[in-house]
């Protein structure tokens, strides 16, 4: 059979298995997508909105048609909480992702919010509690779909007959979500901070499936009805002060679900290119075990942040791929309004 037969039947091999989960959207600069990497960031910031980006685009170099996942996003601190130093922060993500010959997508929209709690008089130490909820949605381009016995019973040398297993893969599935998290972060002094972070996504393990009970033609496919597995994040992100200029920010992300696990670590320099227009570059290295070395850049300008991933491949694909992984852009933006103090005219009257 050939290739472009094979992977048709290889996408659906994995839609029937139990790893439905696999297509959980990632991204290498996870630390720059916060409204995915745990609820628990919602309005976690100094400022008075927050917008942003990121765009990943896995394997393009070398299949036609590759990972591509966009995501945007907004939060913001809107109201003080029950105590003078905490804060209340919500947002509102959409993400989208999409690959292969049949359109696989997983797509979500949610909108979150999160209590942030000081646990000292100054505010140095906050503890974060958020949730998302929101609706997901799982497609597959049924038509495009291709199976062995309907190449065995085409009519024509290469042509494509009636499989048997024509109608048991459903179009889209839809379904409600619930994600939570907690972040803890704190500053050491006036030159550390660190954060450290846990999430858990699709908490109550909705029901979900692309594949129905069999058919023997095409017709509406039904059952085949699973439980989408728990997908649990520890993160964490450590910030030094090494001089007036450099700054150093180790970070890691560890992920797992039902059984697969990933790891990351990486560690961004920062330096200070401009004090005076507040420019700050900042590149550095990190790993995915067994997948992939990843390249980072970026910039700060004022209240705009701007990074840039490529990722090596190092995995047993590295054969196909020639090393060349995915690359990402990503990017925020703080929007600061404040309201100007209001100045009262003193009037002097002089002695007599």
């Amino acid at each position: 059979m050939h290739s472009k037969k094979l992977l048709p039947l290889f996408l659906l091999l994995m839609l029937i298995g139990a790893n439905l989960w696999a297509q959980d959207i990632h991204f290498t600069q996870y630390y720059m997508s916060p409204m995915t990497l745990n609820p628990a960031m919602a309005g976690k910031f100094e400022g008075t909105v927050r917008i942003g980006g990121i765009y990943r685009d896995q394997w393009s170099s070398f299949i036609n048609n590759p990972y591509r996942t966009p995501s945007a996003w907004v939060d913001a601190p809107i109201i003080r909480g029950f105590r003078k130093r905490d804060w209340i922060g919500v947002g509102f993500m959409l993400y989208q992702d999409k690959a292969g010959s049949v359109g696989l997508s997983h797509g979500a929209g949610k909108i979150g919010a999160a209590y942030h709690l000081a646990l000292d008089r100054k505010g140095n130490a906050v503890l974060s509690i958020g949730g998302h909820y929101g609706g997901e949605q799982r497609k597959v381009d049924v038509n495009a779909l291709r199976f062995t016995d309907g190449y065995l019973n085409a009519t024509s040398p290469g042509g494509y007959g009636t499989s048997m297993d024509e109608g048991r893969v459903i179009g889209d599935a839809k379904y409600n979500d619930i994600d939570l998290g907690v972040v803890l972060s704190s500053r050491l002094n006036k030159k550390m901070d660190f954060n450290l972070g846990f999430s858990i996504y699709h908490l109550t393990k909705p029901n979900y499936s692309l594949v129905g009970g069999g058919s023997t033609g095409p017709g509406p496919a039904t059952g085949g009805i699973a439980k989408l597995p728990q997908r649990m994040v520890v993160h964490g992100q450590f910030n030094v002060e090494l001089t007036d200029v450099w700054t150093f920010s180790p970070n890691f992300l560890f992920q797992t679900m039902s059984g697969n696990d990933e790891i990351v670590v990486q560690g961004m320099l920062g330096y200070l290119f401009n004090k005076e227009k507040d420019i700050t570059l900042y590149f550095g290295p990190g790993y995915r075990l067994s997948d992939a070395v990843n390249v980072l850049l970026g910039m700060k300008y004022k209240n705009l942040r701007v990074g840039l991933a490529y990722d090596i491949n190092t995995s047993s694909l590295h054969n196909v791929s020639n090393y060349r992984g995915g690359f990402e852009l990503a990017a925020n933006y703080i929007i600061k309004i404040y309201k100007p103090a209001v100045v009262r005219p003193k009037v002097l009257c002089p002695r007599f």
